[in-house]
């Protein structure tokens, strides 16, 4: 069993990578970068990486969360 690196949103950094979605969501990378890749999904690429803010990621989780 893994031991989650993020206990509280003030944990995160302020930017997240895929791998970082992965493990706050529970979910495969392959799964991440699914999510990332989804319509309004507020994600970022900065060269060929793909970066999401901390404070868009938690307001697009509230509202999924409903």
């Amino acid at each position: 069993m893994s031991r989650l690196k993020f206990i509280r949103s003030e944990d995160l950094p302020l930017v997240l990578t895929p791998m970082d979605i992965s493990e706050v969501l529970g979910i495969s990378r392959n799964t991440a970068y699914e999510v990332i890749h989804s319509q309004g999904f507020p994600s970022f690429r900065v060269g060929k990486q793909y970066r999401i803010s901390r404070e868009r990621f938690l307001k697009w989780l509230e509202g999924h969360a409903a």
